[in-house]
């Protein structure tokens, strides 16, 4: 819409006025930044929020501040839960997008419903009623041997017309001269991109002798376990499938394609964003690096580790909707174990079966998150456990 700035000004007034607003300072405070901020055309960075609001000071330029994320994810929040009551009928709606940190200011008609064409209703339940009877039809005269387009997870994937692409995590790499004399590959597991790499190197620049790019990657033992359990079901489903390195993902990928990634934390790629725009009620954080964030910040935060070769590992699967009516697939961990145990549970007919009788049925078995505690030693799991399910 076009931007009156005194209509929103005002606006601004009533909604950091409003029950939603008025008890959090950073909510307002953070709200007011930003509408100022993109009235003046700017979009600023976690940082630059950061200083010019909060007043932090930052010794490292390039580092992520997770509590800006979470108090931007609070103010989306506050603004949905306001316009869902105070501000129905406002003729101005702040939106804060997602992956993004500046509001738009929309006109209640760029969040119309379609219009309904009531008097089309006895014929689309006709001929709707035609489809259903043509389908049991075709069910019942027809003996499909596959239990997987009846169980949850896969079902839409064995039941779509996209085409399904698996997507294996994999690892980047930098050469260098080895402790042998010999040019070899390095694998930092803080370095996890080229834009992490040029980073290296912008604090390092002594490095830019003695390290250089590789056209090379690496997949862990992870990713073949995986794609051999996922190939299975699909082998028998008939549904089609093919396989891509995330570092040669593109974003076309995303809208052309159902997906199912497996892979690290680290290593998410364009996965990252699809995670960042989900709600979690718990974090996940290594040593040094928060992946999941919750909603609550003081929300339980799992941590994997390693005690004397014995692994517990917290893997995730994510199963959500894409971006053009296709389907994301997610499995992550942060070791191997993880994913291997996770995978091999969830190509199991009697599994599934069980989970969707047992945890699915409040739920919709097509949008969930679901977290396993996976324990053992030497990538073969002894312990395998959801401790939750969202």
């Amino acid at each position: 819409m076009t931007k009156n700035k005194n209509l929103i000004y005002n606006h601004l007034k009533k909604i950091t006025s409003s029950r939603h607003f008025v008890k959090s300072k950073i909510s307002c405070d953070l709200l007011n930044y930003l509408t100022e901020a993109s009235l003046e055309g700017k979009n600023p960075k976690e940082l630059t929020i950061g200083v010019e609001l909060f007043g932090k000071k930052y010794e490292d330029a390039d580092k992520q501040d997770s509590n800006i994320r979470v108090y931007i994810h609070n103010v989306r929040k506050k603004l949905k839960d306001y316009y869902a009551a105070e501000g129905k009928k406002d003729p101005v709606i702040f939106v804060l997008e997602k992956g993004k940190y500046r509001v738009r200011f929309d006109s209640p008609k760029d969040h119309r419903k379609p219009v309904r064409y009531v008097f089309l209703i006895p014929f689309i339940v006709s001929f709707a009623a035609l489809l259903v009877l043509g389908f049991l039809y075709f069910k019942l005269s027809s003996k499909d041997k596959t239990p997987w387009k009846e169980l949850p997870v896969w079902q839409d994937f064995a039941e779509s017309d996209k085409p399904t692409l698996l997507v294996l995590g994999d690892y980047f790499v930098f050469s260098g001269q080895l402790p042998t004399g010999s040019v070899g590959i390095y694998r930092d597991f803080n370095i996890n991109s080229e834009v992490e790499y040029e980073h290296l190197l912008d604090k390092n620049p002594e490095l830019i002798h003695s390290l250089s790019k590789s056209n090379l990657t690496y997949l862990s033992k992870m990713a073949a376990f995986c794609q051999s359990h996922i190939y299975k079901v699909f082998a028998q489903t008939g549904a089609p499938i093919h396989v891509k390195l995330s570092s040669d993902l593109q974003p076309d990928d995303l809208k052309n394609n159902n997906i199912i990634f497996v892979g690290n934390y680290k290593n998410m790629g364009l996965f990252e964003n699809v995670v960042q725009d989900l709600e979690f009620s718990f974090g996940i954080s290594s040593s040094s690096r928060q992946f999941i964030f919750a909603d609550d910040p003081d929300a339980a935060i799992y941590r994997p580790a390693n005690d004397n070769n014995k692994q517990t590992d917290y893997a995730l699967v994510i199963n959500t909707e894409g971006y053009t009516d296709n389907r994301f697939l997610l499995f992550l961990s942060t070791q191997d174990i993880g994913n291997i145990s996770v995978v091999d549970q969830l190509t199991n007919p009697n599994y599934l079966t069980t989970l969707l009788n047992e945890k699915l049925t409040q739920l919709d078995p097509d949008n969930f998150k679901a977290l396993y505690k996976v324990q053992g030693i030497n990538k073969t799991d002894l312990a395998f456990e959801l401790i939750r399910i969202e």
